[in-house]
């Protein structure tokens, strides 16, 4: 099997995605091309693209005359309709797609869990963020919501600013499991029920 490499821009935009949501950057804070291509021994090539990127994702901002800033905090009424979107997409997938587990199994699901526990255990905010993230993707796609992948991710990097949920790691982790014993159980209501829980 091939392995699968990732590009200078991947790895970069991974970088600065991964410092803003462990707050190693202020909200508002204007990032610099030259600074950071110095600091991570690059071309301002693969930062200027990482920018791009990460301001179609919503956490970084592009303003004239003043380039590129971290975004500011949601506003607390946008954060909870974005945090019900979220919900709702995900509820929909399940009570839609929970049939196709008992078909096609929850491996992906606990391979992410898997992760996630990993990463608990290593209390790095980032990758916490980064795990959480990628078991509901795996939740979302193992159910047949594919169509709303592209939206869903729009709405998580809107929330990864503001990933709060880091008191307790082993929370955040049994949280997770509920979610794929509601799921292996079959129950639509029980698994909506830990979802929303979950996400808030």
């Amino acid at each position: 099997m091939s392995r699968i490499t990732r590009t200078i821009r991947e790895q970069v935009t991974d970088q600065i995605r991964d410092e803003l949501v462990a707050g190693n950057f202020a909200a508002g804070e204007q990032l610099r091309e030259a600074e950071l291509a110095e600091r991570f021994g690059v071309s301002r090539g693969p930062i200027r693209d990482a920018f791009l990127q990460l301001s179609q994702e919503g956490v970084l901002t592009y303003q004239a005359n003043r380039g590129v800033t971290v975004r500011q905090s949601l506003d607390p009424g946008n954060r909870d309709f974005i945090i019900s979107l979220r919900q709702q997409i995900e509820c929909f997938a399940i009570r839609r797609g929970i049939g196709r587990l008992k078909q096609d199994g929850t491996a992906s699901i606990k391979a992410a869990l898997d992760e996630l526990k990993t990463a608990c255990a290593g209390g790095d905010v980032a990758t916490i963020a980064r795990c959480d993230m990628a078991f509901h993707e795996a939740v979302l796609l193992a159910c047949g919501g594919e169509d709303f992948l592209p939206v869903w991710k729009l709405l998580c990097s809107q929330m990864l600013l503001a990933y709060s949920r880091l008191e307790d790691y082993q929370q955040v982790y049994q949280e997770h499991v509920a979610i794929l014993a509601a799921l292996e159980s079959g129950r639509k209501s029980a698994s909506a029920a830990t979802i929303k829980a979950n996400i808030s």
